[in-house]
């Protein structure tokens, strides 16, 4: 990277930092030059200063570029068998403690969640799990997916996919929890309203705490070392004592964090907290 080219990236770091209260320094630079170079291709921008510009006065632009840093590869069911295996070691355990000790809440979160497709197939887990067990002493399910882009949670409160982006749903889940529309898919209102989405950072300090489990997967691959560490030093804080985080395959605890974890599952990074 050369001196003028680290000057840019320094500015539009401070912009997005003053416009959205968004801070880069963790991700790594050629992440966010691939993302910048991108949004100047599509803008038609003649170059570092033109983009500059434009970032400036355009909250559209802003938009833009923050959907290109955010991590918006998702699919239904990605990765099947990680999501069986959560299912048992995970889901199933925690609903039947809660049953057991008489109900109470069962509380997910899907940190990093795009545009919804991995918040849905939680839910769906979690619906399909509330069948084996019966009706006695249900918990009450709160299932919440956060990302740090506004059109992506857009797109996951309004729940419409495309044929293409359902091919992943198992036809028994996509007749019981899609409707067709045309072309598209719109998740059932059932299922819908018991998903709730909103803005968040995984950067800053945790909005709510005390999650049963979290879901974090193949979002820590474009976090430095030292941001990692602060994104699961939140996960951590965020999670209750015995919780079940989730990983994506190719991610892995550094540092003190790998004390403060038990590990359930190797191959698909399913772990609890030991303290």
């Amino acid at each position: 990277m050369d001196i003028f080219e680290d000057e840019f990236l320094a500015q539009v770091k401070r912009q997005l930092f003053k416009s959205r209260g968004v801070d880069l320094s963790g991700y790594t630079q050629s992440f966010v030059m691939r993302a910048i170079r991108k949004r100047m291709a599509r803008s038609d921008s003649a170059g570092y200063a033109a983009y500059s510009r434009l970032l400036m006065r355009s909250e559209q632009e802003t938009n833009e570029l923050l959907n290109a840093l955010s991590i918006n590869v998702t699919e239904f069911f990605r990765d099947r068998g990680a999501f069986e295996t959560f299912g048992m070691k995970a889901i199933r355990p925690l609903l039947d403690s809660k049953i057991a000790s008489g109900g109470g809440i069962l509380r997910i979160w899907s940190a990093g969640c795009a545009t919804g497709q991995e918040t849905y197939t939680i839910m769906m887990c979690l619906a399909e799990e509330l069948k084996r067990v019966g009706e006695a002493n249900l918990p009450m399910l709160s299932v919440v997916g956060t990302d740090i882009s506004r059109d992506a949670i857009s797109r996951a409160k309004a729940g419409i996919y495309s044929q293409e982006e359902v091919k992943g749903v198992p036809d028994k889940f996509l007749s019981e929890y899609f409707a067709r529309n045309g072309d598209k898919y719109q998740v059932t209102d059932d299922l819908h309203k018991r998903v709730r989405f909103h803005l968040e950072n995984l950067l800053d300090k945790p909005g709510s705490k005390f999650y049963d489990a979290i879901v974090c997967r193949n979002v820590m691959i474009y976090f430095s070392r030292p941001m990692h560490e602060i994104v699961m030093a939140n996960l951590h804080e965020a999670l209750r004592l015995d919780g079940y985080l989730m990983l994506g395959r190719t991610e892995a605890l550094i540092g003190q964090m790998r004390s403060k974890f038990d590990i359930i599952d190797q191959e698909n990074r399913i772990l609890r907290k030991l303290s």
